[in-house]
């Protein structure tokens, strides 16, 4: 970043335009947070509320995508999240039928997975069926690519 003090001054405007009524202006900001976020997604997780958020209630592919992406890189910075987005991601994988939405989806559940272990070390009782269904979510468009070629 050339400019780092122009991103603390702007945050709290950029941040607040997750909220916008206008999905073309919340989708503009998740494209500026996610590209931000790569560089040190820690510095974000503050907006994990909001993401995971837009993670339950957009329809939009593509912004979906890059929220997926982004709390996908915060799982390991707050365990927590990783148990949230279990049933959330897994609703995904079955039900759109965008691939590279389904590919993401599957990969963060991935990703989640091995934090998703609560503080007594037992894991979530939903962990099994995630499993499947990221199997289920693979199998099927391993499967559709090899027919389709």
């Amino acid at each position: 970043m050339h400019y780092p003090q122009g991103l603390r001054l702007t945050f709290d405007r950029v941040k607040a335009l997750l909220s916008d009524p206008e999905p073309a202006v919340v989708s503009c900001a998740v494209n500026v947070i996610t590209e931000l976020a790569d560089k040190n997604p820690k510095n974000y997780l503050i907006l994990a509320p909001h993401f995971f958020q837009l993670l339950t209630s957009s329809s939009n592919n593509w912004m979906l995508i890059k929220v997926v992406k982004l709390l996908g890189s915060l799982v390991s910075e707050e365990p927590r999240l990783a148990r949230k987005l279990l049933d959330p991601l897994a609703n995904i994988a079955t039900t759109t039928s965008a691939k590279s939405l389904l590919f993401e989806s599957v990969y963060t559940l991935t990703l989640a997975l091995p934090y998703a272990k609560k503080s007594d070390g037992s894991v979530p009782k939903n962990v099994p069926t995630i499993v499947k269904v990221s199997e289920r979510a693979t199998e099927m468009a391993t499967a559709s690519h090899i027919h389709l070629n």
